[in-house]
């Protein structure tokens, strides 16, 4: 087997296969929301309530309270299909990897500031963070994903969006 041959090669690989992992995650924890409700506005709301009620971050309880779950149509449907689109099919498919790869780095954060005040294990989402931000700048699509298509047609586009 090739890919095995180098250094290189074998780490391009684990890339992949570690971006294909955190895609499956994304639609396991989106399938599991979806069972639950959390997708609704007033799935959402309530979900989200829990987090500024014991967040240790003023300012992003504030922002959840007055900005966020008033408008919790908008952002219960959005994170519907952010979650499964871009955080799930991007990363399983390896479509638009680094693009898709540090918007799920950001969401990690978010969920690191939102379960501050709770027993959650805060490495959780420190480790995500950090493996979607290698994937992302590696750059994992390339090898196994959608991504090697687009670069055939352009190797180095403007924006390294793939």
């Amino acid at each position: 087997m090739s890919f095995w041959k180098t250094r290189e090669s074998r780490s391009e690989l684990l890339l992949a296969f570690l971006r294909i992992m955190m895609g499956a995650i994304f639609l396991a924890v989106w399938a599991e929301n979806l069972r639950k409700g959390f997708y609704t506005p007033d799935g959402w709301a309530d979900f989200v309530q829990n987090y500024a009620d014991t967040t240790k971050s003023v300012v992003y309880a504030d922002m959840l309270r007055e900005w966020m779950i008033p408008n919790s149509w908008l952002f219960a449907y959005g994170q519907l299909v952010v979650e499964f689109v871009v955080f799930g099919l991007f990363l399983v498919l390896g479509v638009f990897t680094p693009v898709s790869g540090l918007l799920a780095a950001g969401f990690q954060l978010n969920l690191l500031v939102a379960t501050s005040g709770t027993n959650e294990w805060p490495g959780t989402y420190i480790i995500m963070f950090v493996l979607l931000v290698a994937i992302a700048l590696a750059q994992s699509g390339r090898t196994l994903g959608a991504d090697a298509l687009l670069a055939r047609r352009n190797p180095h586009p403007l924006l390294p969006v793939y």
